[in-house]
This record gives structure tokens, sequence and C-alpha cells, in this order.
């Protein structure tokens, strides 16, 4: 055998073994190499998209029900809850999620729909303090606007502080704005289809309610023991109300009158 032509026909399928894997290396690696070269599609189908920063950060995730994101990441310590709805949700630049959007709907086997749709922005390492809402269940709905106050300390921290306090000592620190969401204003319909608006203070109570149905137009205005001391509106009748209201809910005339 002629080894100097073995020796050359095996120099050539080395050659032609290394340019077969080179080429479409190269030919991968310029098509990936311009990151900022705009792609058009005219129709694109995923289970789930990832927006990120050139580090990696995820900023955004759109994803169906089977990829959406279960529980929440705050300090670095993972709160798990399940969430079995599709939609999306927004991160900050620590990563953590700061907002989001979620939606749904079915007909159950009384033929009623049972829907919903929640837009919300969230305090930083905190929960929800803006919502939008939809609500629709046994064929009554409701939809809102909500604000809400959260505490300073991240969700991770109250949990970790509060993981062994009593429900007591929970309802207190809720009460004192210490834990969890407080609500103190909603501006929408109600489920018995009253247009509202609703205003609270610091501690959650409702201070002035107004409401407005087939049957009157009325704003109430309370102490801060939540009781109603004066409500201005209209009647069913289409007469103006007027009515002081003492601590027990008695009628009674104003101050300086006779």
């Amino acid at each position: 055998m002629d080894t100097q032509k073995l020796a050359r026909d095996v120099k050539f399928l080395k050659a032609y073994a290394l340019g077969a894997t080179l080429v479409p290396a190269v030919a991968l690696l310029c098509a990936f190499g311009k990151p900022d070269k705009p792609v058009r599609f005219g129709e694109i189908s995923v289970e789930r998209l990832n927006l990120v920063e050139r580090d990696g950060t995820v900023k955004m995730i759109m994803s169906n029900k089977e990829r959406f994101p279960q529980g929440v990441t705050i300090d670095g310590k993972h709160i798990d809850y399940k969430r079995p709805h599709p939609g999306m949700l927004f991160y900050n630049d620590k990563g953590e999620e700061c907002g989001g959007l979620i939606f749904g709907g079915e007909k159950g086997p009384d033929g009623k729909p049972s829907a919903g749709g929640h837009f919300s922005l969230d305090r930083f390492g905190q929960d929800q303090v803006i919502a939008l809402n939809y609500q629709e269940q046994g064929g009554g709905y409701k939809a809102g606007l909500t604000f809400n106050d959260a505490p300073e300390e991240s969700v991770a921290v109250l949990n970790e502080k509060y993981k062994n306090a009593t429900p007591e000592e929970k309802q207190k620190a809720q009460k004192e704005g210490k834990l969890g969401l407080m609500t103190r204003m909603y501006v929408g319909t109600t489920a018995g289809r009253s247009s509202a608006v609703i205003m609270a203070d610091q501690r959650g109570a409702t201070r002035m309610m107004m409401v407005a149905n087939t049957d009157q137009s009325t704003l109430d205005f309370k102490d801060n023991q939540g009781r109603t001391r004066l409500t201005i509106g209209v009647d069913k009748n289409n007469q103006p109300v007027l009515r002081f209201l003492d601590e027990t809910g008695k009628e009674v005339k104003p101050a300086g009158q006779f």
C-alpha cells in the first residue's frame, strides 16, 4: 500500500471534516452576531415570551396558563402560590415582579359565566397598590378601580416577621397598616349594579361613600367609628335629602338650628 497516498487521503479527510464543521458554525455565529438587527415575522405562536435586558434580567413575561410563573420571589425568597391564569407580568430593575395582567373566563354547568380580568401595579417589594378589576360570578358582576396602601417592609420580611404570630396579632398588624393591603379608595360598580365611590382613612375605615342607582343618589359621611353622621342626596321620590345623625343613627337637627 502506498503510505504516502494514504497519508495524503487522511489529511484531506481531516481538512474536509474541519471545514464542514466550521462553515455552519461561522454562519450560525454570524446570524446571531447582530442582536440589534430587526427581524420581522408575519405571525408567531409561542407558549411563553420573556423580555430581557442584555444581561439576562427579566423585564416582562407573557405566558399561557401552563407556563405562567407560580408564586413570587422577593428579596431572594420564593413565596409559593398557584396562579391558574394566562397573562403578563412586569419586573423592576431588581428582577422582582412589580405588576401584571391576568384574565380568564368559562361557563359553568348552570350556563352562567365565571370570568374576570385584573391589571395591577405593585409597590416596590410589596403587593398591588393600584388594581383594575372585573369579576363575574353567579349571574352578577362588578368592575372598578381600587387604590391600596401597602407596608414599607417587603412581603418577604413581613412573612418572616409574622410567621409565628397568632391570628389576633396578625389582625392587629393589619389594622395598623403593618401587614397586608389596606383599601383606601374604590371607584366602580357594585354587585348590586350601583355606581359607587368609597373612600377610607389611613386605618382603612370608610369615611365617605357615594352611591347612585335607579332608587337614589346619596353621599354619606361617616365618623371615625364608621357611623354615618351626614347624608346628602336625592331619594327615590326625587326629593332632596339632608339628614344629620347622632351616634346611635337617630336623626337630629344640626347644631345652631331650633
